[in-house]
């Protein structure tokens, strides 16, 4: 279980969701913390105090005594709740906030920052104790000193309710961190199931496939990583299904092609054993014209086959392209007459060399030509031409037949691919030929391709890497 791709994108976001909060959680706490000890340091003076120490004072020259001092001090008591205590310039209680019989003594120490209180109780006086509360110093137009204001300390229950406030706090950023939690995993989870659920799809499509079943795809939702997955996965599953198709395609082309000289030699040499067939040079001539075909047919697929696993053995020297067109040419002269065809060649004479095999180069040239001469009705023409293109050199071999339909263009170059379905070898061989040429060129470094329309012939063409590529 713990191996679920889900199971571990849910641990892993409720682990980030764990410290991201119990961090800013923490954090906060911290700052109310400070922030309501500040509060609190800041209130030890509450606000209006010299608003009071000013009435205060003007209430004594008016009075000429502290007569009303203490309904003063009642008021703003109670408005800035705290206590509040007047003493005079000998040190003496004169009022406060709380009636004068709460205190059994009031006096200032020497040096005029503490002050000694005993407050009664119930059983008489109590002990002594100094503070060192906020003061005021009270005095005339002329500086004369009235007497002394002090503000008492925020009683012991204001710490503690600070205390409690900000317990009340941290359990509240306690509880919204484990909501915001919880719902962080709800959604994490939905959102895991969403953005997994093409991926099993994938991986079951991925499982049905390797059991055999090549028609597995899936359906591509979004622009996405995920989608972008789902499309490779269509396209490998396709090339698949189609290497496949082309393996059952091959072994049942080559069964084809093997079938019929062997066939025909099978039928021949019966003949000969039972003397219905009298061994003449005919006969054994017809013979080894099966015998050749099966060695093209079986030299053809080797080729193929090392060209496309990268071992074919090439052999490069600088070759003249015009030359070996020419050679091309001339082995192929007594089948381009009997058709009665016209030959049109238009090479420059400036045509760059190639550094190419020459056998292969003449073996690409022949395949070409050959295919031309097919397909080329009785006195049509032929026509080869070659251009410099860049640091490439192009050959192309244009003919006047019927041309080819769209559809079969992109498979020219497969092995065993014809456009005639009947697969008759008046129009062609063994349908290697074109897949040969496509692989030969890739060797050297080139590539092919064809333009065709029906009605209005084919052309044919494959590039080479020029000499002054290589000499550069």
């Amino acid at each position: 279980m713990i191996h679920s791709l889900r199971l571990r994108l849910l641990l892993l976001v409720a682990a980030v969701l764990a410290i991201a909060l119990g961090a800013v959680a923490f954090l906060l706490a911290r700052v109310v913390s400070v922030e309501l000890h500040r509060s609190l340091a800041r209130s030890a003076e509450p606000p209006g105090l010299d608003a009071m120490s000013a009435q205060l004072t003007a209430d004594h020259l008016r009075r000429g005594t502290w007569d009303g001092a203490h309904a003063i001090l009642e008021t703003a008591g109670r408005r800035m709740h705290r206590e509040l205590l007047l003493v005079g310039p000998d040190g003496r209680f004169v009022a406060a906030t709380s009636p004068a019989k709460v205190y059994a003594e009031v006096r200032v120490e020497e040096g005029g920052r503490k002050l000694g209180i005993v407050r009664r109780s119930a059983a008489g006086a109590g002990e002594l104790q100094l503070v060192d509360p906020d003061q005021r110093v009270l005095s005339s137009p002329d500086g004369t000193a009235l007497g002394r204001l002090f503000v008492m300390p925020p009683p012991p229950g204001a710490e503690r309710g600070a205390g409690e406030s900000i317990g009340r706090v941290q359990r509240a950023l306690l509880l919204a961190a484990l909501a915001a939690g919880s719902v962080g995993l709800l959604l994490s989870f939905a959102i895991g199931r969403r953005i997994l659920r093409p991926v099993e799809a994938l991986t079951a499509a991925a499982r049905r496939m390797e059991a055999g079943d090549l028609d597995q795809r899936v359906e591509v939702r979004g622009q996405d990583e995920i989608g972008d997955l789902a499309r490779a996965f269509n396209a490998m599953a396709e090339r698949r299904a189609t290497a496949e198709r082309l393996r059952r395609d091959l072994v049942s082309d080559v069964a084809h092609e093997l079938r019929s000289p062997l066939t025909n030699l099978r039928c021949q040499i019966e003949g000969l054993q039972d003397g219905l067939i009298q061994p003449t040079p005919e006969a054994l001539g017809s013979l080894a014209e099966e015998v050749a075909l099966l060695a093209t047919l079986v030299d053809d697929l080797q080729d193929l086959a090392l060209a496309e696993a990268g071992q074919l053995e090439l052999e490069r020297e600088p070759l003249d392209l015009a030359a070996e067109v020419e050679r091309a040419l001339k082995g192929m002269r007594p089948r381009l007459d009997e058709k009665r065809l016209h030959l049109d060649v238009e090479l420059p004479p400036d045509l760059p060399s190639v550094h190419a095999d020459a056998r292969r180069l003449a073996q690409i040239l022949r395949n070409l030509l050959g295919n031309a001469l097919t397909h080329t009705p009785l006195e049509g023409t032929i026509r080869i031409r070659g251009r410099s293109a860049g640091q490439d050199v192009e050959i192309t071999v244009e003919d006047t037949g019927p041309g080819i339909a769209a559809e079969h263009l992109p498979f020219l170059f497969e092995r065993f691919y014809r456009t005639d379905a009947s697969r008759t070898r008046s129009t062609g061989g063994a349908g290697l030929g074109l897949a040969i040429v496509k692989q030969l060129a890739a060797a050297h470094g080139g590539r092919v391709w064809v333009d065709s329309e029906p009605g209005r012939g084919s052309t044919f063409g494959f590039s080479l890497p020029s000499l002054a590529l290589y000499l550069s």
